[in-house]
């Protein structure tokens, strides 16, 4: 028997219960059935505390699965990018070393080429920089001063070299 069914049982005996007067051997026999639903409800309620126990239990344990399972694929994710970074790194040394501009792969291609890459000195004095190589946060321009210098400009501490890069197609 469901709970709303008990209830609904409960209150057809209370109403029953009302209306008969003290002594009558139904109200006796009502008193007890009485008696026996509401024992009926607060047993189907005890069981039901059980069930959402255990219910507030699985959900628990699907939170903590689930950070633990996060925290795994954060763990492969950085693994596979350390790997991936070192991939990149010895192939770039390889393509130097041997002097091949473009590999072709069964999955994906993989060239090599040159770009320009500023290097900074350590302690940069701006107000020895030109205006027109600063942004407005006081910071270097880089993109200017690369071009300044690739077209024979001098600043003092700074320098141009070739940079080796992948492009992955």
């Amino acid at each position: 028997m469901k709970i709303y069914e008990l209830k609904q049982q409960q209150q057809e005996l209370l109403d029953r219960l009302f209306w008969i007067e003290e002594g009558q051997d139904e109200k006796t026999i009502i008193e007890l059935r009485l008696q026996w639903v509401e024992g009926t409800i607060e047993r189907k309620l005890s069981y039901l505390t059980s069930v959402l126990a255990e219910a507030i239990a699985l959900s628990q344990l699907a939170t903590e699965r689930r950070k633990i399972a996060q925290e795994r694929l954060e763990r492969k994710e950085k693994q596979a990018k350390r790997a991936e970074e070192k991939l990149r790194e010895f192939i770039l040394s390889a393509m130097r070393d041997f002097d091949i501009k473009k590999v072709e792969g069964d999955i994906l291609n993989v060239s090599r080429y040159e770009r320009d890459s500023l290097i900074t000195p350590n302690e940069i004095n701006f107000n020895r920089i030109s205006p027109e190589f600063k942004r407005e946060k006081i910071e270097l321009d880089k993109t200017e001063i690369t071009r300044f210098l690739k077209n024979g400009g001098v600043i003092d501490g700074f320098e141009l070299v070739k940079k080796d890069c992948l492009r992955i197609s």
